[in-house]
């Protein structure tokens, strides 16, 4: 359904030139741990100068904080919605913490518009992750979020979603100092208090702490990716059109993971509580998607001489057997027409409501005949040159059986109905994910990967179409695995302590996952690249020892003795080509 008015301007329409923007100030992170914010079942919970092991479980406890609770009941909130441009979308190379995880997140960074600038912290306005300052990042779980609505660089964004502070993160710079002995730095009060700071006088308290805690949307429950500035059919499989277009992917979900989960994000009396809390399978979904309907903005191409009205597709994405919300769409002209979006989450479908739902939109003039170059990208290898694995695996292999966890299945079979799981050793694994122009594909054929060499690739081929000033762009993202991803994910901290026991538990959770590096390059008209290309990752772990150059390593203890293993990068090169349709 399409309806048509004109000369409107409405506050969803980020674009339209009604009014000069309003950069709105940003947030105070200090906030994050003030009383007031705590004692209304919010806030997060900063540790010692010099914490102990059970200390850093205050800083997951809760992990994710509301940052406003609004009309709701703590630890719950009001969701927020935020406008932005994506300035870099990736995985979470090293890991999360997995005890409050199915799967480890997908992180997208927003360059936010000036309105939506009150959502982002002041711990936000540093350069974190190679992008700018004063993006806000969105995490949502890998396994909870479809591949077709990952944003790409340039993409516009609305998100609606949880606004949480990250508080395993409060990177405090500077650390205060304490009120009496201010020679002595801390972090929270304790710090002045012995044995720490055996001068310090009684009731001291630690002052001046410039806390960064990052403001995030955490996770989104309803998300709308445009992609602008090329040319896209009026299909739902084929991305490459011949005129201009663009498609915006929208994906809404109440099933989110451990971070849209009531259990994780509650805050306990005593951090030790998390040894024994058990809050898997996650069945307490904190999102309610049903209670408005999700709308947005698509931003048309530019409008050619004579052109009237634009042309709207949608497409349904929704997995299969769920309702399929209805969707309308209204032209809204203007200095800068857009086509307004809204997905009816509110109503009943066959009398029953939309719980996960996936569409695509696409939106172009009508009669637009300008012409377009059509690209084809063929990832056709990866090449493993550093597997980024120990030689010495972290953990030794032991074997335990799944519910009498403290027996030893090596030798003697575990009991009836039981199974014997492998613990530690070697860790084989590559995981990486490759996008053009924001489609996104996970490479087959890396979950062995232990040893350098080339897996290839036969079925990673990207369409793209492109004015011929425009910018044809590749970027992975990936890791290789180690202790922690492979071994611990989807099931309590308590668990995992029974199946490792403290010492080697806590071993596999430091052992997080390696970085192999991004490769990050764009093409540009009119030839975007064409031709064969071997581009090597530079960045990322790993590399060679200091004096055995040709000796690879991930950590010192790779190296002969007395050498260390400085990190180069180079762990992978990427096979690809690129051609003019």
């Amino acid at each position: 359904m399409r309806r048509t008015r004109s000369g409107v301007c409405t506050i969803a329409i980020v674009f339209a030139a009604c009014a000069a923007p309003v950069v709105a100030a940003n947030l105070d992170s200090n906030i994050a741990v003030s009383p007031a914010t705590q004692a209304n079942g919010g806030g997060c919970y900063p540790v010692s100068i010099a914490p102990s092991l059970l200390d850093m479980l205050r800083l997951v406890d809760p992990e994710w904080a509301a940052v406003d609770v609004g009309s709701q009941l703590p630890p719950l909130s009001d969701p927020v919605t935020v406008h932005g441009m994506v300035a870099l979308s990736k995985v979470n190379e090293t890991g999360d913490f997995p005890s409050s995880h199915l799967t480890y997140d997908q992180n997208t960074f927003i360059t936010v518009d000036p309105a939506d600038m009150a959502l982002v912290a002041t711990g936000n306005v540093s350069a974190d992750h190679g992008v700018e300052a004063g993006t806000m990042e969105v995490e949502l779980e890998y396994g909870k979020y479809p591949l077709f609505a990952w944003g790409g660089t340039g993409d516009r964004f609305t998100g609606y979603g949880r606004w949480i502070w990250d508080c395993g993160h409060p990177n405090p710079d500077p650390p205060g100092s304490c009120s009496v002995t201010t020679s002595q730095p801390c972090i929270v009060d304790g710090d002045c208090t012995a044995p720490l700071c055996s001068g310090c006088v009684a009731g001291e308290t630690c002052t001046n702490v410039t806390f960064a805690y990052h403001s995030e949307l955490h996770v989104p429950q309803a998300l709308a990716l445009s992609r602008v500035g090329g040319g896209y059919a009026f299909s739902k499989q084929v991305r490459a059109g011949r005129h201009p277009a663009t498609r915006t992917d929208v994906w809404i979900s109440a099933d989110l993971g451990g971070a849209g989960d009531l259990c994780p994000i509650t805050h306990h009396p005593q951090a030790v509580d998390l040894l024994s809390e058990e809050c898997f399978p996650f069945s307490r979904p904190i999102a309610d998607v049903n209670a408005r309907d999700f709308e947005f903005d698509v931003p048309l191409p530019p409008r050619p001489a004579g052109a009237r009205t634009p042309r709207v597709k949608v497409f349904d994405q929704t997995p299969r057997k769920l309702a399929k919300a209805a969707v309308t769409t209204t032209f809204v002209d203007g200095p800068t027409p857009v086509v307004h979006a809204s997905v009816h989450m509110t109503e009943r479908v066959r009398g029953v409501l939309p719980s996960s739902v996936g569409k695509t939109i696409i939106a172009g003039w009508k009669r637009d005949r300008t012409r377009m170059t059509r690209v084809r990208v063929d990832v056709t290898g990866i090449e493993v040159l550093n597997p980024l694995k120990p030689v010495t695996p972290t953990l030794a292999l032991k074997r335990r059986c799944s519910v009498t966890t403290a027996q030893d299945c090596a030798m003697t079979p575990c009991p009836a109905g039981e199974t014997c799981l492998s613990l530690g050793g070697a860790i084989p694994g590559w995981q990486m994910f490759i996008e053009v122009n924001g489609d996104w594909r996970e490479a087959p054929g890396l979950s062995t990967v232990s040893t350098p060499g080339l897996i290839r690739e036969r079925k990673l081929r990207y369409f793209a179409s492109l004015p011929a000033d425009g910018t044809l762009h590749l970027h992975t993202t990936g890791k290789s695995f180690a202790c922690l991803e492979s071994q611990l994910y989807g099931q309590s901290l308590a668990r995992s302590l029974a199946l490792y026991g403290l010492t080697d538990g806590a071993i596999c959770l430091a052992d997080m996952s390696h970085d192999v590096g991004k490769i990050d390059v764009t093409f540009t008209g009119p030839n975007f690249g064409t031709g064969s290309h071997v581009t090597t990752v530079a960045n990322g772990e790993g590399g060679t020892c200091s004096t055995t150059t040709s000796r690879l390593c991930l950590v010192d203890a790779d190296c002969p003795p007395g050498e260390t293993c400085p990190e180069k990068g180079g762990s992978f090169a990427l096979h690809y080509t690129v051609k003019k349709l």
